[in-house]
């Protein structure tokens, strides 16, 4: 019988948590279960919530630690997964009750190591979880998607809550790069560069309608995470096709230049023009360093969390 460690990451997401474990307790499928939930220094009452709402369950591990970030928090959890199968949460989503055992079908029957699948639409937190989760399950199609690495580079293709990956691929790929804050584009990445993915077209998950402090709710944050985890990708392999080096700076110069037009009032002199102009034209290389310089844009003109780096 499989094993699947469930590794949630959590901040001050108290009124998300019923959800969360609801989802988590009605998962369908013959396979053994191990629940690992970080919490990343919240200041509400999400670890009280959390032994709460889990007291009676077996192999539940809580871990508090000072704030350092989801990407830090993230490979906490995944330091102390045991499973054969490793499926990330974050806690403001829901997951549906066949979600873990299509994942696995899916695995299972495309020989992948990693599978995602798109969120479905957002819940009403207003809503009972049981009354979300009672809704059909309507299978979609399983494909193998071997040009993922391409996807990717032209646009992010999951959060954490929308995937499931055997847990040698995780470990691998080296989990989260922690000299970004936002987690989830860089093991985006990492997965999709050392592993086979399949893809399913049917929800799995569900976002939270609106949640207060949510990072997804800080676009410059998203923007500017994607672009350093990108520069970084690149730096840690050289050997990577120039074409899809390329490819990404292409797309990382145009969220730099979009947003300090849109938000930096910017023009055609700027640095971002000139990036972009350089990108697409090929004048310029597709190096970390140029990677790393269309990160500023955002900083210019939002407050930008910098992660600290790998800690000892």
């Amino acid at each position: 019988m499989p094993s699947v460690s469930f590794v949630v990451t959590v901040y001050n997401k108290a009124p998300a948590l019923p959800f969360l474990i609801a989802g988590l307790a009605a998962q369908e499928g013959d396979f053994a279960r191990e629940f690992i939930f970080v919490d990343d220094g919240s200041t509400d009452d999400s670890p009280a919530v959390l032994r709460q709402l889990t007291d009676g369950w077996m192999n539940v591990t809580i871990v508090r630690q000072e704030n350092a970030g989801p990407a830090v928090a993230l490979n906490a959890g995944l330091a102390r997964a045991q499973g054969d199968f490793i499926k990330p949460m974050d806690a403001d989503d829901l997951l549906f009750p066949w979600a873990t055992r299509r994942f696995i079908e899916a695995i299972e029957m495309t020989g992948c190591d990693v599978a995602f699948a798109p969120p479905g639409p957002r819940f009403d937190m207003a809503a009972q979880p049981e009354a979300i989760l009672a809704c059909r399950h309507e299978p979609g199609r399983i494909e193998r998607c071997d040009d993922m690495l391409r996807r990717c580079l032209l646009r992010a293709q999951t959060n954490p809550s929308a995937w499931l990956a055997r847990a040698d691929t995780v470990r691998r790929c080296g989990g989260c790069d922690e000299r970004v804050f936002i987690q989830d584009y860089s093991i985006e990445l990492r997965l999709a560069a050392v592993s086979r993915v399949a893809r399913l077209d049917e929800p799995i998950f569900l976002l939270a309608a609106e949640i207060p402090g949510r990072l997804s709710d800080n676009q410059a944050q998203v923007l500017h995470d994607m672009n350093l985890a990108l520069a970084n990708f690149v730096a840690e392999r050289p050997d990577l096709p120039r074409s899809l080096a390329r490819l990404g700076f292409v797309r990382a110069a145009a969220r730099a230049w979009a947003w300090a037009r849109r938000h930096g009032g910017k023009g055609v002199g700027s640095r971002e023009f000139r990036l972009v102009c350089g990108a697409r034209l090929g004048l310029l290389p597709p190096s970390p360093e140029n990677l790393r310089a269309t990160c500023a844009a955002f900083a210019e003109t939002n407050s930008i969390r910098l992660a600290t780096g790998p800690r000892s």
